[in-house]
């Protein structure tokens, strides 16, 4: 099943209209409240929590799904991974599995290193060159270097999440009465659904 994801500065929501009996997301203000808060009850602008991942450093909010941990998509990622797997060379005893570890690693310091790719250049190139085509004074908005090279380095954020379901049987062991999202437990304890990140 496909459901929306809501962003916040410190968490991923994904968010229904049922009974609010404990997290929530006020889309009024666009915080996470608890309904056992003083100030529960000040938006009618509210849903219901069901399910999450914190961001930032945020706390997991307890009774709620996790969301899984997703990685920020790059089109290069693939291709150094395959580049440097299919050829490991291991030698003195080394794993093929450290050797595969360590490419990622040093992929992924390499990026943060060298911020911006070949698509991000041409993206550049293309705005720059239509924002000098927009020769209507009306409607013309400058693109300024800063602001665009900052859209730029944002990490790419999922819109959505396709969730596996499987079928929810009543207390006769064999009617259905519905869906429910597939989870897994996390080591520390915490139930996660299984599905994947839907992107633009």
């Amino acid at each position: 099943m496909k459901y929306d994801i809501i962003k916040t500065d410190n968490y991923l929501l994904v968010v229904d209209e049922s009974d609010i009996k404990g997290w929530y997301y006020d889309a009024y203000i666009n915080k996470v409240k608890h309904s056992g808060g003083a100030e529960y009850g000040e938006s009618i602008i509210t849903r219901n929590i069901i399910a999450h991942l914190p961001l930032n450093g945020s706390p997991i909010l307890e009774g709620v799904p996790l969301l899984p941990p997703f990685e920020i998509e790059d089109s290069n990622k693939d291709l150094f991974y395959q580049k440097q797997v299919m050829n490991p060379y291991p030698t003195g005893g080394q794993s093929y599995v450290s050797y595969e570890k360590g490419f990622i690693d040093g992929y992924n310091q390499a990026k943060e290193k060298y911020k911006y790719t070949e698509e991000d250049l041409r993206k550049a190139w293309n705005a720059a060159y239509i924002d000098a085509m927009s020769i209507d004074e009306e409607t013309y908005k400058p693109l300024f270097f800063e602001d665009f090279i900052q859209s730029l380095s944002q990490p790419k954020i999922p819109i959505g999440f396709q969730c596996e379901m499987e079928d929810k049987i009543a207390l006769d062991g064999h009617t259905i009465i519905g869906t429910e999202p597939i989870t897994t437990t996390t080591p520390e304890g915490h139930t996660q659904w299984i599905g994947t990140y839907i992107y633009e």
